[in-house]
């Protein structure tokens, strides 16, 4: 064949090459990947709390449980009992945020206080939301990316 009787056929093998590539390089839709973090990382078995593991190494070795709510005042009150499964020494820090019925986020702290479990150690974080609407909690554990912690671990 001649090349200009090849030209619409190139033409429609170049749509159908970039029409591929584009379909390749589509990121995931919400449908495919419905959540924010890995599903091993949350535990959201709680209706008015969630336990988000910051660290994949944390995942099976910290869980929530002993949860309670109270009203102080006009404000909510949470207690969140965090648990270490492990035979492992963890030094942790968290952060606690608040939510309204619907969800929403209400308060954020950029705060994230240090404790310490030793192993098969509960330990309970105490939180009071700062606004009326707060009804929710969602504390996210980590472990710290502190070069000073670890070169104190050694000591």
């Amino acid at each position: 064949m001649k090349l200009n009787m090849m030209r619409p056929y190139l033409k429609g093998f170049s749509l159908v090459i970039m029409a591929l590539t584009l379909l390749a390089c589509k990121p995931a839709s919400v449908a495919e990947n419905p959540g924010f973090v890995k599903q091993d990382t949350l535990d959201d078995t709680h209706p008015r709390a969630r336990l988000v593991l910051g660290s994949e190494k944390l995942v099976g070795n910290i869980r929530m449980g002993n949860i309670k709510f109270r009203k102080v005042g006009l404000f909510t009150q949470a207690q969140i009992g965090i648990q270490n499964l492990s035979d492992v020494r963890y030094n942790l820090e968290y952060k606690v945020e608040w939510e309204d019925e619907s969800g929403f986020m209400l308060d954020q702290s950029g705060v994230w206080p240090r404790f310490t479990l030793a192993p098969t150690q509960i330990d309970t974080v105490t939180t009071t939301g700062k606004v009326q609407e707060a009804y929710k909690v969602v504390i996210t554990v980590r472990l710290p990316d502190d070069p000073f912690i670890i070169n104190n671990k050694y000591k």
